[in-house]
């Protein structure tokens, strides 16, 4: 189930769940797509509870209530695990290995690349081309995590009527989504929310590194920045791009003084196109909309 990561099953619902709301996106299937159906619905987590841990009646009522609002049938969702609860490798495999070759030679190894067992392990890879300094081999990156991570999640979705079909990594949903504005390690991804800053950084264009802060207050955000930035100064991050539902120019334009580098709010390019564009909170939607473009054929 951990996948899609460059893989097209169709248009799924892109669902984000935060500390205190529900972001359900739908797309049409053309490609490019544009809004089909969209919901921002407010939930209420205990403080110091994490939903992946201990999803409950709450969000499955929450999932419920935004499938609702969101006015689709569909009901297959693509949701994300932080990148930092999953492992990120990179591989060197022989060239020319079909999509099984590759997945068995990975799991041959997987004693050695993973801290689990095979067993318990939700696996998935992109090969990603030629090594540079290795003839005859491709660097393969691969993700992957405990299958038992992903049943409690698998069941929350079916108690609201819903069907878990795709797990990615935030990081990689995220830069599809803002895709036209990421130019590899040069540029850092930062969600600003009421209760959270997180950056989104990689490591020589490939493995995503992300570190995020607890706001004590929604106005000590500045201060989470800072204590953020160091990771963006060693990945010499050149431009950041804000989404989250605090992103705004106002804060863009702080934090452009503040760092001495660009920074402006990312907008996915489905959420500017079609009739409800401009009633889409595009910068809080930006994960939900990379989820869902993971669908689009």
């Amino acid at each position: 189930m951990l996948g899609r990561f460059g893989r097209d099953a169709g248009s799924l619902l892109g669902v984000e769940i935060t500390s205190d709301s529900i972001r359900m996106l739908h797309l049409h299937r053309q490609p490019g797509g544009r809004v089909a159906g969209w919901a921002n619905e407010r939930i209420g987590v205990a403080p110091g509870r994490s939903w992946l841990c201990d999803p409950g009646e709450r969000l499955v009522a929450g999932l419920r209530q935004a499938h609702t609002r969101c006015r689709t049938v569909q009901s297959q969702v693509a949701v994300a695990l932080p990148s930092s609860q999953v492992i990120c490798k990179v591989c060197r495999l022989p060239a020319g290995l079909t999509e099984h070759g590759v997945e068995a030679a990975l799991l041959a190894q997987a004693e050695q690349l993973f801290p689990f067992t095979v067993e318990d392990l939700a696996l998935d890879f992109q090969v990603r081309g030629p090594c540079p300094d290795a003839a005859g081999q491709v660097e393969v990156v691969v993700v992957a995590c405990r299958q038992s991570q992903l049943d409690p999640l698998e069941r929350t979705f079916e108690q609201a009527g819903l069907q878990l079909v795709a797990v990615e990594v935030d990081s990689f949903a995220l830069r599809r989504a803002l895709m036209s504005e990421v130019q590899a390690s040069a540029t850092a991804l930062m969600q600003l929310e009421p209760d959270e800053v997180v950056l989104h950084c990689w490591q020589g264009g490939l493995l995503p590194q992300r570190r995020h802060i607890a706001l004590p207050s929604p106005t000590r955000w500045s201060e989470a920045v800072d204590g953020l930035w160091p990771l963006a100064v060693q990945a010499e991050v050149e431009k950041v791009v804000l989404f989250g539902s605090c992103a705004d120019g106002v804060r863009a334009a702080d934090l452009s003084e503040r760092l001495g580098v660009d920074c402006h709010v990312g907008c996915p390019k489905p959420l500017v196109s079609g009739p409800d564009a401009a009633r889409v909170p595009a910068a809080a939607m930006a994960l939900a909309c990379g989820l869902a473009m993971g669908g689009l054929g």
